[in-house]
């Protein structure tokens, strides 16, 4: 079995986020905040390795991806997806410390922005922390303060071109 690929293009991660979503409902509702440690704990895992998503990889044992990918399906960059979840594991810090300080309900409000997240990103295909991370990533970049090359730059060829047609997909440094 091909991991990566699997966890890339197949339904494990979706199955992982649609989880973790799942686990931050119910603290919500219950005002539980052992369900929001669940998620916070799978989310850290991730922001570790992606390979880390126990969730995925017991869907991607039982469910493999025989498919084509679309271009839709490449929000799932293990790169991207490692950058959201370190997004998400300082929210949900921020969240938790505000619950466990005394300020529940503004803790729990705060902690919908992660939820939403994770509902948004295998249901509609937009996956906000991995756009923040290529924002922030990219500005970093820029600037200079990034040495080396960007993770997967240049994997998506876009109507037969190649990684040098595309000069903004490339790292100053190799211009």
């Amino acid at each position: 079995m091909d991991t990566v690929r699997e966890l890339q293009f197949g339904p494990g991660m979706r199955v992982e986020r649609l989880t973790e979503a799942a686990f931050l409902i119910a603290a919500i509702f219950t005002q539980d905040v052992r369900f929001a440690y669940v998620t916070f704990i799978l989310t850290l895992l991730q922001a570790v390795s992606p390979r880390w998503a126990p969730i995925a990889q017991v869907v991607a044992r039982f469910a493999r991806f025989r498919g084509q990918h679309r271009i839709g399906d490449m929000y799932f960059d293990l790169g991207g997806s490692r950058g959201a979840c370190a997004i998400s594991v300082v929210v949900q810090s921020a969240c938790l410390a505000l619950i466990a300080a005394g300020f529940p309900v503004t803790g729990f409000v705060l902690l919908t922005v992660p939820t939403a997240s994770f509902l948004i990103a295998p249901t509609l295909g937009f996956c906000a922390g991995c756009w923040f991370y290529v924002l922030g990533r990219d500005l970093v970049g820029r600037r200079g303060w990034l040495k080396g090359g960007f993770d997967d730059h240049h994997d998506i060829k876009i109507d037969g071109e190649e990684a040098r047609d595309q000069p903004e997909l490339r790292p100053t440094a190799q211009r």
